[in-house]
């Protein structure tokens, strides 16, 4: 009878388990499962962009080539085929532009539907979403991402973590494209050089380091250290004769960051020190991005 009674109360007691799985661990589980699957379509959509862009990048190099041509040889043929070219770069990027948005907003939805169940891994999509969002021309809403997630994980004490110096690097990645088009776009140099600026401390900031720990990614944050002195060094023709950085978004305009680039910058880390040492001549921009 005892055995009985133990048995019937073990079974009553299971809707009750079931009910405080399903609202506890079992309810974050289904957000984590329902993530990964939108997750699946964010890794599609931003391999879709890669390949954008790929096109895109060879057709600039296509079109810079057919302009020179045309330069050279003052023959109207040249200069037909170099608007056709330049047709075809621009088609390109915005077609690569807009893969990347469909990637930013895809990695949106799994924010979203992964809430506040994994900080973690959200913070792995907080990062993804914006290089997207870079990379799609919308530079500055990305920027703003990137030093919101570098504020937060420094605020953490996990500002030199292994993700906390991805963001880094995405950020000073991301203001040297903004720097470099707003160069390209006419605005003046006390515009432009506050994105440099941000660009050359974080990866001065990255450079040393990773020297210090006797990191692998040294050279490489040295070298764009350098490119950044370059961009700032050079003559404008000399860098309008230049291919844009492989991953950067291409737009014909842009425009400050609403107003606000003068006296700008976040200093990256405990030393922070601006510099100017590293700079090398003006070349051509393959290796380091």
């Amino acid at each position: 009878m005892n055995a009985s009674r133990i048995g019937w109360a073990l079974w009553a007691l299971i809707p009750v388990a079931a009910i405080s799985f399903h609202y506890g661990p079992g309810q974050a589980s289904v957000v984590v499962d329902r993530a990964a699957r939108l997750q699946d379509d964010a890794v599609a959509a931003e391999r879709e962009a890669m390949a954008l862009q790929e096109s895109a990048y060879e057709a600039h190099l296509a079109g810079i080539e057919a302009r020179r041509r045309a330069l050279r040889s003052s023959d109207p043929d040249d200069a037909e085929a170099a608007t056709r070219a330049t047709e075809r770069e621009l088609a390109a990027y915005d077609r690569a532009a807009e893969a990347w948005g469909r990637a930013a907003d895809a990695h949106e939805r799994v924010l979203t539907a992964l809430g506040d169940a994994v900080p973690e891994k959200a913070r792995e999509i907080q990062l993804a979403r914006a290089r997207a969002m870079v990379r799609s021309g919308d530079v500055w809403t990305g920027i703003g991402e990137l030093e919101s997630s570098l504020e937060a994980l420094e605020s953490a004490g996990e500002g030199d973590s292994p993700l906390g110096r991805q963001v880094r690097e995405e950020l000073a990645t991301a203001c040297y494209y903004g720097a470099r088009l707003l160069r390209l776009s006419g605005m003046p140099a006390q515009e432009w050089m506050v994105e440099s600026g941000i660009a050359r401390q974080q990866f001065r900031y990255l450079a040393e380091r990773e020297r210090a720990e006797g990191g692998a990614a040294a050279t490489n944050h040295q070298r764009n250290l350098e490119l950044v002195l370059n961009l700032e060094q050079a003559a404008l023709v000399e860098l309008q004769a230049r291919p844009l950085p492989k991953d950067s978004p291409c737009q014909g305009k842009m425009e400050c960051r609403d107003g606000t680039c003068k006296n700008r910058g976040k200093r990256p880390g405990p030393r922070g020190n601006r510099d100017a040492r590293g700079a090398g001549g003006p070349e051509e921009i393959r290796g380091g991005w």
